[in-house]
């Protein structure tokens, strides 16, 4: 972070009273991934009495749209760090969040559980959201739709196969079999039977952070009214060291076949890595294509 963002990153913790006249603000990188993320130390004394964490994000239009998906998980019931607004700078945005203390020994199991159900509880209208957001930094399309095949091809598969045969990471011969398969398997499986729910989005290990007290909480949402699968498998794409298994799936009220279709479900995550990082990713997109030929 250049000093005159440093700055302006402390200006704003002032001006919207996150910290006060006097205090000490020490800000310093966090870790960096897609987005830089930075810590701000708030002391008094000899005493750090607040922590905030500032994303770097690429547009307002990302910030905004990413505090709006924390908020919506938080009116659902899942626990999420409290967002206070956007910094705007030239150099990008800055999300302000409180900061999670983590390294609790207890795994969290019981608070994920309690999100998950949260989350998935109300069936809800349509699949698809209000307005277009984000996944990771790619444009993710959201339109309403009456069935969840639709929803998933026009939406999730279909925007994600197209620029990845522009990119020449793929055929159109394997857009194609994507399309055959999510229509046939969509209805052989019934998918549309639990109905649209709404979900994480993103829901990978990193994007579940377990506090100092065991409490679990979900970050970096890309949040739409989808089927509670596509979070579940994602969580087992890189592993997680929360269970995911039978046990859960009962507990969350989802149908017996559950956690038997995470293939499919990764597909979209897959399509996502391709066009972010790249060709290492091509042969997870061709094994699912294999999978269910």
């Amino acid at each position: 972070m250049v000093v005159a963002e440093d700055t302006l990153i402390k200006q704003e913790l002032l001006s919207r009273k996150l910290a006060s006249t006097g205090d000490e603000i020490l800000i310093r990188h966090q870790s960096q991934g897609l987005f830089a993320l930075f810590r701000a130390d708030v002391r008094r004394g000899k005493e750090i009495y607040r922590r905030y964490i500032i994303k770097q994000v690429d547009s307002d239009e990302m910030g905004r749209l990413e505090a709006d998906g924390l908020a919506t998980l938080g009116e659902a019931g899942c626990r999420v760090p409290t967002t206070h607004g956007l910094i705007q700078s030239r150099g990008g945005s800055f999300l302000i969040m409180d900061f999670v203390e983590t390294g609790s020994k207890r795994p969290g199991q019981s608070s994920f559980e309690e999100n998950l159900k949260s989350l998935y509880s109300l069936r809800r209208p349509s699949y698809g959201w209000k307005e277009d957001n984000y996944i990771g930094t790619l444009k993710q399309k959201n339109s309403f739709h009456d069935r969840f095949a639709d929803f998933w091809w026009q939406d999730r598969i279909l925007p994600q196969a197209v620029m990845a045969v522009e990119k020449g990471y793929l055929k159109v011969s394997d857009r194609k079999v994507m399309e055959s398969l999510v229509f046939r398997l969509s209805e052989s499986w019934k998918l549309d039977e639990v109905g649209p729910r709404l979900v994480h989005g993103d829901l990978w290990s990193g994007n579940v952070i377990v506090s100092a007290e065991g409490q679990t909480y979900f970050i970096d949402p890309s949040v739409a009214c989808s089927h509670p699968e596509q979070d579940l498998a994602m969580l087992q794409l890189f592993g997680s060291p929360l269970d995911v298994d039978r046990e859960l799936f009962e507990k969350l009220g989802l149908p017996p076949g559950t956690g038997e279709r995470v293939p499919f479900f990764q597909l979209y995550p897959l399509l996502v890595h391709v066009n972010i990082f790249g060709a290492s990713y091509v042969n997870g997109v061709k094994e699912v294509l294999r999978n269910y030929r």
